[in-house]
This record gives structure tokens, sequence and C-alpha cells, in this order.
């Protein structure tokens, strides 16, 4: 069972206190119907209706997801990325801002979409991109290009295998 569950669309200033010490969430504003889990930091970012974040979940500054969009545990969503709706991101997904090297001036880091309808499987690491709609991403993939709609892609670096059925190039 979620340890917090939103029955209206709310901005939370602060969620820490001595009645949940297991989850710190400061200045997000969460959808109506959202579940979040324990053990999660949620840092100044936006998460639309009807969604769900997982356990041992951090997602930060300026993050954007949307509505019916499931965030599985382990995840780690980095400022400047947004996600759509309808979007499914399997356990130990990572999101990086910034290419090798790090930078530690934000001006330099670059900014991942993720469109509507899209499935990203577990352990994938996924670099500054933009994903098309119901694309498909295999799990483990490591993803360093641009993903066009419905395409499936997988490996490292993440290659195109083929668009899906239903999709643009069918």
């Amino acid at each position: 069972m979620p340890i917090f569950k939103k029955d209206k669309k709310q901005k939370i200033s602060s969620s820490k206190s001595e009645d949940n010490p297991l989850q710190l969430i400061n200045n997000c504003e969460i959808g109506e119907g959202t579940k979040i889990w324990n053990f999660v930091n949620l840092y100044e970012c936006e998460i639309g209706s009807n969604s769900m974040v997982g356990c041992f979940c951090e997602i930060q500054k300026g993050v954007k997801i949307g509505d019916r969009t499931r965030i599985q545990s382990h995840s780690f969503i980095c400022d400047l990325v947004e996600i759509g709706n309808d979007c499914f991101v399997g356990h130990g997904v990572m999101f990086i801002n910034d290419v090798y090297p790090p930078q530690p001036d934000r001006s330099e880091w670059k900014s991942t979409v993720v469109e509507d309808g899209v499935s990203i499987g577990s352990n994938a690491t996924i670099l500054p991109v933009r994903i098309g709609r119901n694309a498909i991403i295999g799990a483990g993939a490591v993803v360093t290009k641009d993903v066009p709609e419905g395409a499936v892609v997988a490996g490292n670096p993440a290659s195109f295998l083929r668009y899906h059925n239903g999709s643009k190039g069918e």
C-alpha cells in the first residue's frame, strides 16, 4: 500500500515529518490519484494525475511527469527531464543530463524529452535525447541518440530494431 496518495492536485511544500520519515517531498505539485511509495526523494517536480512513483526513486528539480505514468523502484530522474502521459519507466532506469566530462555549470546540461506512451525497460540509461511517442526501449539499453516515434531500440549503445505493430513505419 502506498504511503502517500493524492486525492486532488496539490502543491506540497514539504512532507518530511515525524508522521512520515520515509519520504522527502519538497515543493512538488502532485496530481489527483497519484501514489508515491516509501523511501523516495522528490524535489521541486511536477507529477500528473493517476501516476505512480515506486520506492527508492529520486526525482529532481524541474522534472515534469505526465498523467497515468508509472515510475518503478530505484529509478533516478534528473533535472531537465520531461516525461509524457501514459509512460512506463522500469526498475532502475537512470536519466543523465550532462555528457562527458560532467559539467558543474547547469547551463551546459542538456534536456531529455520522453513523449507520450513510451515504455522504458529496467536498467536502461537515458542520455539527453528525445524519445518519440509509443517507442519501446529495451531493458539495459544505453540510449545515446534520439529515438523515432514507434521504434523499438535495445543494446549498448541502443540501436534500432524495428517499428512495433500499429506504429509509424509498420
